[in-house]
């Protein structure tokens, strides 16, 4: 391992590889730091070729004894190039397919790292907050290993994630309102108990580094090329920062010489990080009300509204853009997707190819350009709500 320590992603403050979640001295979120001099190129490169699972990337990942790993062997998704969207919209349109999964969402990558550091530093009990794929992950990664898990997850998540959680053991905590709610009593609740936070925003330093795999993997599918773009849906937005600090090291190691340009996407019925984006600033105010199918996305980010505005400057880094959609729209191609791809995906995902369509409309995306839409979860996560709205529409006589 060639973790050195953490650094705040704010003012620079550095400190060691602690489970530290927030900067003593600002109040920002953490980022691992590495010696990127003492990484082997070599294996990080034969690793990007083979493309094969989270932990073939080890040089970069922030555990040091693999007895303490706790994997399902996540990771090694499949690049799939599109059959009919991308020639219909002219553009070169590659799926991320997260759906693989061993637990049918992208959360898994977060998790086998965030598990595998509590591990390592001697927690026994894990919590996360979660709008419900991170929960459903995190309780299987903790049966795996015989850990403890709590979950902290709003009321109206759906029971396609819920009873995922429930039948691998977790104590499951069903916290009243939004999203946000529960990412405060999870908080407040580690506090107390003494367990490690896994949650996924920007909290935990270490789950990102599992973000940044996906990075890796999209490179070496597209035999050592980096696309144009990148399009990723966004609740606090760490897999966009997480992915783009992956091409960042593969340019520092010399193994790429370009950086993708990031797209992140959001629901209008909950864009904080979008509506900040497109004011020119990183300054996110909290959403006041969420409503929007793609609960996955619903974050309003209320007490914790830094983590948004970091999200908001990787975009800008990039020379990247932002969009936010309709519901209607996302459902269409929640439908497209299946139906002309083979690719069934919970709302959410499907948001982060109808934002490639979005801004190839508004000029940002240029016809002919290379692109990569990141399909977070499995539809099944979301099946009751799918089929309620099919039966709706079949009754209104609308075509599902």
């Amino acid at each position: 391992m060639h973790a050195t320590g953490l650094r705040c992603a704010d003012c620079g403050w550095r400190g060691p590889l602690e489970l530290t979640y927030a900067c003593p001295e600002c109040g920002g979120s953490l980022d691992v730091t590495y010696d990127y001099r003492a990484v082997d190129g070599a294996a990080v490169a034969a690793a990007v070729k083979a493309h094969r699972s989270v932990w073939s990337f080890r040089e970069l990942l922030p555990v040091t004894g693999a007895e303490h790993i706790v994997t399902m062997d996540e990771g090694g998704t499949p690049l799939r190039q599109s059959r009919v969207i991308g020639p219909v919209l002219g553009v070169s349109l590659y799926f991320k397919d997260e759906t693989r999964n061993p637990t049918l969402a992208f959360k898994d990558r977060p998790n086998t790292v965030g598990i595998s550091v509590a591990r390592e530093m001697g927690y026994d009990a894990i919590a996360i907050a979660s709008t419900g794929n991170g929960a459903a992950s995190l309780s299987a990664y903790a049966a795996r290993c015989g850990m403890t898990c709590n979950v902290f997850i709003p009321v109206s998540t759906p029971s396609g994630k819920l009873v995922q959680a429930l039948y691998h053991g977790a104590n499951v905590i069903r916290v009243p309102g939004d999203y946000s709610a529960s990412f405060r009593a999870a908080y407040e609740r580690c506090g107390r108990e003494g367990w490690a936070n896994l949650t996924s925003t920007y909290v935990n330093p270490y789950t990102m580094e599992g973000d940044k795999t996906i990075g890796y993997e999209i490179f070496g599918a597209l035999r050592e090329a980096t696309p144009d773009w990148i399009v990723v849906p966004l609740g606090a937005g760490p897999m966009l920062s997480g992915i783009y600090k992956g091409f960042e090291e593969l340019q520092l190691l010399g193994l790429c010489d370009k950086l993708p340009r990031m797209l992140g996407v959001q629901a209008e019925g909950c864009a904080p990080i979008i509506d900040a984006f497109l004011r020119g600033d990183d300054v996110v105010r909290p959403w006041l009300h969420t409503e929007t199918v793609a609960d996955a996305i619903a974050d309003p980010l209320t007490g914790y509204e830094r983590d948004g505005g970091r999200t908001a400057r990787a975009m800008r880094r990039s020379g990247g853009y932002g969009v936010k959609l309709s519901d209607d729209k996302i459902l269409e191609y929640v439908r497209r997707l299946a139906r002309q791809e083979g690719i069934f995906a919970e709302p959410a995902s499907a948001a982060s190819v109808a934002a490639v369509a979005d801004a190839l409309e508004q000029g940002v995306i240029r016809p002919g350009e290379s692109v990569v839409s990141i399909v977070t979860a499995h539809g099944l996560k979301a099946a009751e709500e799918l089929l309620k709205l099919s039966r709706a529409e079949a009754e209104t006589g609308v075509q599902a």
